[in-house]
C-alpha cells in the first residue's frame, strides 16, 4: 500500500525588477531572470528612476514571452521621475489571471504607449506576490 502526504507551502514575497526602456524603443526587459519560479504576482508597484523626454505612459507589465501577461492596459504617465502607484495584477498570469505562476520564471519586461526619447526611461517594479511549494512525503 502506498500513502502519501502532500505539505503545501505559501509564503508572501517581494521581487523589484529593473527595467530600461531605450529612447527609441517601446519595450524593454530586465538584465537578467531574478524572479523566482512559481511567484504569482498580486500588484506592483511602479517607481520611475529615469522619466521619458516625451509624454509617454507605462501601458503592460509581462515577460519577454507575453509582455501583458502581468499587468495589462494600464495608462501611466512616465515623463516624471517617482512613484507612480500600486497596481494590481491583471494579465493571465496575474492573481486575476487564469495561468497561474510561471514554473520557470522569465525576464520582466514593460511596454510604453510610445517611443520615450532623450535617455529612455528606467523603472523600478516591485512585485508583491506569493511563492508556493509543495513537498510530497511518500510512505509504504
Amino acid at each position: 500500500m502506498l500513502n502519501s502526504i502532500a505539505t503545501d507551502s505559501f509564503t508572501v514575497q517581494t521581487y523589484q525588477a529593473s527595467v530600461t526602456i531605450g529612447a527609441a524603443a517601446t519595450t524593454g526587459n530586465e538584465a537578467s531572470i531574478g524572479m523566482p519560479d512559481n511567484f504569482l504576482p498580486i500588484a506592483v508597484m511602479v517607481t520611475v528612476d529615469t522619466a521619458a523626454t516625451n509624454a509617454v505612459n507605462l501601458q503592460d507589465i509581462g515577460v519577454q514571452a507575453d509582455t501583458d501577461d502581468y499587468v495589462d492596459g494600464i495608462s501611466v504617465a512616465v515623463n516624471s521621475t517617482g512613484f507612480k502607484g500600486i497596481f494590481g495584477c491583471n494579465g493571465l498570469r496575474g492573481i486575476s489571471g487564469t495561468d497561474g505562476a510561471l514554473a520557470t520564471a522569465d525576464e520582466v519586461a514593460a511596454v510604453v504607449s510610445g517611443v520615450p526619447g532623450g535617455s529612455g526611461v528606467a523603472m523600478t517594479l516591485t512585485f508583491i506576490g506569493i511563492v508556493g511549494s509543495q513537498t510530497l512525503d511518500l510512505t509504504i
